[in-house]
């Protein structure tokens, strides 16, 4: 896409199905989003259905749909050279979107600090289920628990009936997009107030 209010905005991508559907928000907007696939490819292209009921990597309806308008490469963080390109993305970008566990990143070597400290407006979105920091950091989810601890699940059902109902189609990491998404949006506007990520 070339056009578009977002258009110039450059985006690296490092995520999974919690955060697939924000870089396609943002790359459907104009943004020039490269999505950074690990060895092997995005866990995500494994999830059907799939072209013709043929199951392969490429594919996957699931991940064509989350991942329009993006252009995508594989990268190994867990080698230096790897480390090594994704810092020098990561001097030329606007935004870093990742779904890694709390820490990650940093274990790496390549904590917000660091990438800053390169690109001083760079602007860093680390969506994770509960955080950074916490009791909570390092508990495993799912959307399906996201949707009941939050609330939605008792909200959902059939009249006369206690029973809370699960909605399908991965609402709360929509939710997480959709608010990522705004969150990204507003640092954009104060990186034009103050000139940092």
């Amino acid at each position: 896409m070339t056009g578009g209010p977002l258009a110039g905005l450059r985006v690296l991508e490092l995520a999974d199905e919690k955060g697939q559907f924000c870089g396609k928000l943002l790359g459907d907007l104009g943004a020039d989003v490269v999505k950074i696939e690990p060895p092997g490819g995005e866990p995500c292209r494994h999830v059907g259905p799939f072209l013709d009921d043929f199951p392969h990597p490429d594919r996957s309806l699931s991940f064509w749909y989350y991942n329009t308008s993006k252009r995508g490469i594989t990268l190994n963080l867990e080698t230096a050279d790897g480390r090594a390109l994704f810092r020098r993305l990561a001097a030329d970008a606007d935004v870093i979107l990742e779904t890694f566990r709390p820490g990650y990143l940093p274990s790496l070597g390549l904590e917000y600090e660091t990438l800053q400290a390169e690109n001083p407006g760079l602007i860093l979105c680390s969506l994770t289920p509960f955080g950074q920091t916490g009791p909570w950091r390092d508990y495993a989810t799912s959307d399906l628990l996201h949707m009941a601890a939050g609330g939605e699940m008792a909200s959902c059902g059939y009249d006369g009936s206690d029973v809370p109902v699960a909605p399908t189609g991965c609402h709360a990491w929509h939710m997480g997009c959709h608010y990522a998404y705004m969150a990204l949006m507003a640092a954009l506007v104060a990186r034009t107030v103050w000139g940092s990520g």
